[in-house]
């Protein structure tokens, strides 16, 4: 039987406060801090956006800014003091790199470590590894970014929606099988992000569908996110389980109609 993961434009807004899960799921977690003089700390554009990246990670498996310099064509973001930490050409043009140390060098990987889900870190996420007083130049260590990442483990003969949730001060974008579920973009106080529900099913086999998370925290003075995945009978682990299969190309046929404009 075929398999199919379907993303749905259903927009929905959740409160910044968690929401609670049925398991006591894991993802993995890496910790990145960003040097205080980055070029782009405290100069980002404030407000709250949902069409700051494209709906599919880059070929480093980052997130890609969403402008027409990086081949948007319509529902573009526009907006001054857009990321300038970004690959400005070639293969992975636009991607964001936050997130990469070899991209990107005031970008340095501190930890790795295991999270349970619901994530709920609303404030004071600061360097080194969540666990600092502040943000910005010394005293203080820098600025906080982190990826969530892991696998929705499905079972066999399942149907079901799912849904997420998410919040952050100040970036998040979370990604399922590499497309974009939440978009949250631009420098504000914690606020709930936007995202769209999945229908997942499977046939006689169990799959292991990838998940990740994107934080960035660029601006003083505040920093914190909050993850959720809402489910019924699918759990999300940090590393895949023996026996399934790992999901690649499922669905892309499914996931093209989604649009930037849909998450506008």
């Amino acid at each position: 039987m075929r398999k199919s993961l379907w993303i749905i434009p259903v927009l929905l807004l959740f409160a910044a406060g968690g929401v609670p899960v049925a398991h006591a799921d894991s993802l993995g977690i890496t910790y990145y801090t960003i040097a205080a003089n980055d070029p782009d700390a405290n100069n980002l554009a404030h407000g709250v956006f949902n069409n700051e990246v494209q709906s599919a990670l880059g070929p480093d498996g980052l997130p890609v800014l969403n402008t027409a310099q990086f081949g948007c064509i319509s529902g573009c973001y526009a907006e001054l003091g857009a990321p300038g930490n970004v690959v400005p050409s070639g293969p992975g043009a636009g991607e964001i790199t936050y997130w990469d140390p070899k991209l990107n060098p005031y970008v340095t990987n501190t930890g790795t470590s295991t999270v349970t889900l619901p994530f709920d870190v609303p404030s004071n996420f600061f360097p080194n590894n969540g666990t600092g007083k502040c943000d910005g130049p010394y005293p203080c260590l820098g600025y906080q970014a982190a990826v969530l990442s892991g696998n929705l483990i499905v079972p066999a003969h399942t149907s079901e929606t799912i849904s997420f949730n998410i919040g952050a001060d100040d970036m998040a974008f979370a990604y399922l099988n590499g497309q974009v579920v939440c978009d949250l973009g631009g420098v504000h106080a914690s606020t709930a992000g936007t995202c769209i529900t999945a229908i997942i099913t499977t046939g006689a086999t169990a799959e292991s569908i990838p998940l990740e998370v994107f934080f960035v925290d660029i601006n003083q003075v505040q920093s914190g996110l909050i993850f959720g995945v809402n489910t019924e009978g699918i759990t999300t682990t940090a590393t895949p389980e023996p026996g399934t299969l790992s999901l690649l190309g499922l669905g892309l046929a499914g996931l093209g109609f989604v649009k930037r404009r849909m998450l506008s």
